[in-house]
């Protein structure tokens, strides 16, 4: 599988701030894939599938890219 290093730390600190946002409580499984050639796709279903409880998955931009980002959260 894929190593997440090549995911920009913009995009981590976007997902840091989303999960504050929406105050998601153990959030855990944190996982992002670039939209636009799913580089990490596979690692991103393999982080979710490892999750119980809830799962939050969002969008974000970073250097005219699409991220999309998501955790798994609460126990």
């Amino acid at each position: 599988m894929e190593s997440v290093d090549f995911v920009p730390e913009q995009v981590w600190a976007d997902l840091e701030y989303e999960i504050a946002r929406a105050e998601l409580e153990y959030a855990d499984n944190l996982r992002a894939y670039r939209y636009k050639d799913g580089r990490g796709l596979e690692a991103y279903k393999h982080a979710e599938r490892r999750g119980c409880c809830g799962s939050f998955e969002t969008s974000t931009m970073v250097e005219g890219e699409k991220w999309i980002i998501g955790c798994n959260y609460g126990h």
